[in-house]
């Protein structure tokens, strides 16, 4: 099965202990630096299970087999049943960065990329967040307050901060949305789109789905071709 290429793990951060799934490449060797991988999941994969973040998503975009997360290490940690990646309502799409503080859920995700990175033979030019719904959230928002680290995301059905769209304008996004979301409203991506064009971005990539509600992670993850252009990405190592 997909899943049990994961292990089980748990990480212990300043202010909250993590449960997370890891995944290594299968021939992984200290001699080989491997691009590393931050997923995010969705609401309905909150608990204490470690089991339920690798739900949606990553399933489906590795259904391909020649995909570039084979030859990655992937950290997906779970978020509590009651709590959020991003403390805003998701109904109202867009929020203000400034008025909503970093979580300690984001805030431990970071500490856990900083461990994964010392731990295991890491390429720091080739990070990579990875988001779903409630997690396109937390996508849209470390791209806000941390985006100086990362090579490129690729973020579904969520929404983030337009008036911070200069911090991401050269960072390559590729972001979804179901025109029909009920959930989060699809002007949630759009403005950060439009935002991002304003201010001179060219390196923001979306797609729309007009027959689509909120469940439209399969098909963005079934967009095999811009996972492997995602994962072209490299930022300099300063």
């Amino acid at each position: 099965m997909f899943a049990d290429s994961f292990s089980f793990e748990t990480f212990e951060g300043t202010k909250w202990t993590a449960p997370y799934r890891l995944r290594l490449p299968e021939n992984y060797s200290i001699e080989k630096k491997y691009p590393v991988v931050l997923f995010y999941h969705a609401a309905g994969e909150r608990g204490d299970d470690n089991i339920m973040q690798l739900a949606i998503g990553l399933p489906v975009a590795m259904q391909d087999p020649n995909s570039p997360l084979y030859d990655a290490i992937i950290i997906a940690p779970q978020c509590p049943i009651d709590k959020k990646w991003v403390d805003t309502d998701w109904r109202l799409g867009n929020y203000r960065v400034d008025d909503t503080p970093e979580t300690v859920y984001i805030q431990t995700a970071l500490e856990l990329l900083d461990y994964t990175l010392k731990k295991y033979s890491c390429d720091k030019s080739r990070i990579y967040l990875m988001g779903i719904s409630m997690g396109s959230f937390a996508v849209w928002d470390t791209l806000a307050r941390h985006g100086e680290r990362f090579a490129a995301a690729f973020a579904c059905c969520g929404a983030g901060d337009p008036s911070k769209a200069e911090q991401m304008q050269n960072i390559p996004i590729w972001a979804y949305h179901g025109a029909l979301d009920p959930e989060v409203p699809a002007d949630g991506t759009r403005n950060m789109v439009q935002a991002i064009q304003a201010v001179g971005g060219e390196k923001i990539h979306y797609t729309e789905y007009p027959d689509l509600n909120h469940w439209s992670w399969d098909a963005a993850y079934s967009s095999y071709d811009d996972i492997r252009a995602m994962f072209q990405q490299q930022k300099s190592i300063q």
